[in-house]
């Protein structure tokens, strides 16, 4: 068989592998959109996620504030006068509630 005669057959042959080349990149490329749409949603989430943490990183920095200045409120009456004096009450107290 020449290779006029064989050429057809290669030709066919050749179709055959561009076609199914072809198809493997369109599924590939679908592949990536997915891939791109799915990578999208996650930064989008990601951003959100931030977001919050950084609202709850501020509300966790005003609540220490608030805790701090209320500690400090809670020593200065147990260094009154009357807080040191009642002492010996408040101790009696706790022994005639007690269940």
């Amino acid at each position: 068989m020449s290779i006029r005669e064989q050429q057809p057959e290669i030709e066919q042959e050749a179709g055959s592998e561009l076609d199914a080349a072809l198809a493997a990149t369109d599924s590939a490329l679908r592949q990536l959109d997915v891939a791109k749409g799915r990578e999208k949603q996650l930064r989008e989430q990601v951003n959100k996620l931030e977001k919050r943490l950084l609202e709850k990183e501020k509300e966790l920095t005003g609540l220490q504030r608030e805790l701090r200045a209320r500690s400090e409120l809670v020593g200065e009456f147990q260094r009154t006068l009357s807080w040191r004096v009642t002492k010996p009450l408040r101790a009696v107290r706790r022994l005639l509630v007690r269940p």
